[in-house]
């Protein structure tokens, strides 16, 4: 894993951290860490090498330059990461709901994973959501069933 900016993102992070007396940030750390965790999994499997990270004040990020992939891996890789945070939301509030228990943690961890999944799937450079338009047009263009 690499820093960048190591100074500025641990101090940013200890101060976050120091701060955060209602756990909203550690839930979103913990959501982001899913996230990322999805995406490492999925391109270990796929390359057999874990990838490298970067952490940075703006979050942590697979570093894919120089990775050739086809756009079926590029739509694998992408879509990890938010069906992780989607899957964990859902398991969730299913179990609350199945052992009758509701908790503000819960609740706070479901919405989170939402968040990060959701935001995530937008089709904006750099998100998961650009990649998988990304397969969806040259899917589309190559004459293939979606």
């Amino acid at each position: 894993m690499r820093l960048r900016a190591p100074a500025a993102t641990l101090f940013l992070l200890v101060c976050l951290l120091a701060f955060d007396g209602t756990g909203v940030l550690r839930t979103g750390l913990l959501c982001a860490v899913l996230h990322e965790s999805a995406h490492a999994v999925v391109f270990r499997k796929q390359w057999h090498r874990w990838p490298d990270l970067t952490l940075s004040p703006l979050g942590i990020c697979l570093q894919l330059r120089g990775v050739p992939m086809t756009p079926d891996e590029e739509l694998l890789l992408a879509a990890a990461g938010p069906l992780a945070n989607l899957l964990a939301s859902g398991t969730v509030l299913w179990a609350m709901q199945a052992v009758g228990h509701y908790s503000y943690a819960g609740y706070w961890f479901a919405c989170t994973n939402l968040l990060v999944g959701g935001a995530n799937l937008l089709p904006l450079p750099g998100l998961d959501g650009a990649h998988i338009l990304h397969w969806l047009v040259y899917s589309l263009d190559n004459g293939r069933r979606i």
